[in-house]
């Protein structure tokens, strides 16, 4: 068995009683961490040991752990009142966390939003309000999309077999169409990039069956692969032409992640219909949503869409804290300081590293970097083991990282980190590639290898 380059005797116990007793499909590990404690972008194992946090607990925490501003907000609600369900009440925190919500709504439409517990039923909710609201059955979604894991979520899924194997049959009348990614030349995407939905439509699928159109505007289990924005000036163009809702997933890229409060804000012109939230909505609390233009939310009646537990005080209270945190002159001083840096970081890694770093690709604090080799006749080809190994040998140094895809790094930190442990986790990038470059790193890592 491969020896760990620190000592993690009580992580490793952890792990064992967690495999007695925890199904085997709850964890997608790389390596044995088991988080005891986190403080803003560093966190700290259960033996002690410190890493910089280049995950951000799956850009769910993107104000970092243990935030004195949503701890503050947390605790003052907890003294309150820790939940009373909003299906047969109603509650200040929700109220005011949808009032700022639809405050940001892009283009400046009147909106309403639906609370649930995560991003997954956010996605259910959306196919819900557009099969309501045009009366239509239909739904497209794009190939290697990442949805969420309830049923309905899972159906609109398709970065991994794993998340379909076994459990059909899946929720009918989800067709999955190419996504083109910015990675694609200009000329492409002019001809291609809706070509196969139109000869659907022409061929099988009427488009006046269509409801909806979801989409995440920076594919993120995909590999942070931006949609191009001549595909997208096409879709959209073409969900008005036919009457289709075009619905943003912003699930894993909202709340300042990629550039803009959404990442569909990439995108000048195109005002979506609906918008999908998760993770980072509930400042690192189970919360989820769906909102949308006002008509569409108006559309279906109690219980259509309540949850027990759906805008939940305490998530909502923590939401509030980060929004009007977000607002604030600080925190855009800090996040447009590290947008910079941090390109100027990968920049300087794929300087560094030309014949392993192929490219690096993203919006604002969320990027992927591509990892390649070459074959035996000198061609350039992605590295999957090379990734997984510079993935490992970070987490042995101290970062919190981990891989995407085929052969990519998936690179989201907190996005208010500190400019020192921003450059310190790139020095240990640096570094970790140097020690892949020269072999120093054994084939005894892969035991541990879980992950994507």
């Amino acid at each position: 068995m491969y020896k760990i380059q620190k000592k993690i005797d009580k992580c490793l116990d952890l792990v064992a009683r967690d495999e007695k007793v925890v199904a085997p499909c709850q964890h997608l590990s790389y390596y044995p961490f088991a988080v005891e404690s986190g403080k803003g972008e560093i966190l700290k194992d259960a033996d002690g040991n410190e890493y910089i946090d280049f995950l951000t607990s799956a850009s769910s925490l993107n104000l970092g752990s243990s935030n004195p501003i949503l701890t503050k907000a947390i605790e003052a609600q907890l003294k309150k009142c820790t939940q009373y369900t909003a299906a047969y009440s109603y509650n200040e925190p929700m109220i005011s966390y949808a009032e700022k919500l639809t405050s940001v709504y892009p283009g400046g439409v009147k909106a309403k939003i639906a609370f649930g517990n995560c991003g997954s039923d956010g996605n259910d909710a959306a196919v819900k309000f557009a099969r309501a609201y045009t009366g239509r059955t239909k739904i497209i979604t794009f190939i290697n999309g990442y949805h969420g894991n309830t049923y309905g979520s899972s159906s609109m899924t398709t970065c991994t077999t794993r998340m379909h194997a076994k459990m059909g049959p899946f929720l009918p009348e989800i067709y999955h169409f190419p996504f083109y990614g910015d990675n694609v030349p200009d000329d492409i995407v002019e001809k291609e990039a809706v070509k196969d939905i139109e000869t659907a439509f022409k061929t099988y699928m009427p488009a006046d069956e269509v409801a909806a159109v979801v989409i995440e505007a920076i594919q993120g289990d995909a590999g942070i692969l931006p949609a191009h924005p001549i595909f997208m000036k096409k879709l959209y163009d073409l969900c008005k032409k036919h009457g289709i809702l075009f619905i943003d997933e912003e699930v894993q890229q909202g709340f300042w992640r990629a550039g803009h409060f959404f990442a569909i804000e990439n995108y000048p012109g195109i005002i979506p219909d609906g918008i999908i939230m998760g993770k980072s909505i509930g400042a690192g609390l189970t919360l989820g949503a769906f909102m949308g233009r006002a008509e569409i939310m108006d559309c279906l009646p109690a219980p259509a869409h309540l949850f027990t537990l759906g805008g939940n005080a305490i998530a909502c209270a923590a939401g509030n804290a980060a929004f009007d945190y977000y607002q604030s002159e600080e925190f855009q001083t800090i996040y447009k300081r590290n947008c910079a840096d941090i390109q100027k970081e990968l920049a300087a890694l794929k300087e560094k590293h030309p014949d392993k770093v192929a490219f690096y690709r993203g919006r604002g604090m969320s990027w992927a970097i591509g990892i390649v080799k070459k074959d035996e006749k000198g061609n350039t080809i992605p590295d999957g083991d090379g990734t997984f190994k510079v993935c490992f040998r970070s987490y042995e140094k101290g970062l919190i990282i981990i891989t995407l895809g085929e052969n990519l790094l998936r690179v989201q930190p907190p996005l208010n980190i500190s400019k020192e442990n921003l450059h310190k986790a790139f020095t240990i990038l640096d570094e970790s590639l140097t020690e892949l470059e020269k072999g120093e790193i054994p084939d005894g890592v892969f035991e541990y290898r879980h992950g994507w």
